[in-house]
């Protein structure tokens, strides 16, 4: 019986007359696709139950599994992000650090880029804990950057240049270089970690060579950019 499906279990009715009981032989199912597949079917069910049920029911989920802890958070953070912005913002930003936090962040920015990308990033700019601003800033700027480029640009030059915002800048870049490599390559130059502003650089211009070769080799000449 503790192998049996999750399809199973919601013909039995088990998920919907006793999801804690549900929840127990999930629990007990071996590692694998079993207990894979069965963790969005209950994270579905949780979250119905509502906000503080399902960050609840996400948060007891053993740590002795972390690849499955980090799905079932990740899982939890993108369904409670469409039911509540607010709180789901709360829960990210009090969360310990671990990999879980950081999908729950990633599905939050992802559902407020979409709503809302400016009370985002007054969001962002506000995080105390360093790791997971610059995690949120690089999400944000890869979403933003699709939806309204000109806006994201923006918000990037009101940041402090830092190591910080390199990797926001750097997700910009990728996201820009298609429609306008020479914006690209401009952004690419104000990375300040010398690795990644090179690693951004090249992709930058390479794109810019392809499309207008005589501009991005003129750009380059009167910057100084050596050939690796």
């Amino acid at each position: 019986k503790l192998r049996q499906s999750p399809t199973r279990w919601n013909r039995q009715g088990l998920i919907e007359n006793d999801l804690d009981a549900a929840n127990r032989l999930f629990l007990n199912l071996p590692k694998g696709s079993a207990r894979w597949q069965s963790s969005s079917l209950l994270a579905e069910k949780y979250a119905e139950q509502g906000v503080q049920q399902g960050m609840q029911w996400a948060e007891s989920y053993p740590e002795d599994d972390p690849r499955m802890r980090e799905t079932i958070l990740g899982q939890m953070g993108a369904r409670l992000a469409r039911q509540d912005l607010e709180a789901t913002a709360s829960w990210a930003k009090q969360m310990e650090d671990e990999p879980g936090a950081y999908r729950v962040l990633e599905n939050l920015i992802h559902q407020w880029a979409n709503q809302d990308p400016r009370s985002a990033s007054s969001w962002v700019n506000d995080l105390a804990d360093p790791k997971k601003r610059m995690h949120a800033m690089k999400e944000l700027s890869g979403r933003w950057a699709v939806i309204d480029p000109a806006a994201t640009a923006d918000w990037l030059n009101s940041q402090p240049p830092s190591a910080q915002v390199d990797p926001a800048i750097a997700t910009f870049v990728s996201r820009i270089q298609g429609m306008d490599p020479a914006g690209a390559a401009g952004w690419a130059a104000s990375i300040s970690d010398p690795l990644l502003r090179e690693q951004s650089l090249n992709k930058a211009l390479d794109a810019w060579q392809q499309t207008d070769p005589e501009q991005a080799n003129q750009w380059i000449e009167q910057n100084g950019i050596k050939d690796n």
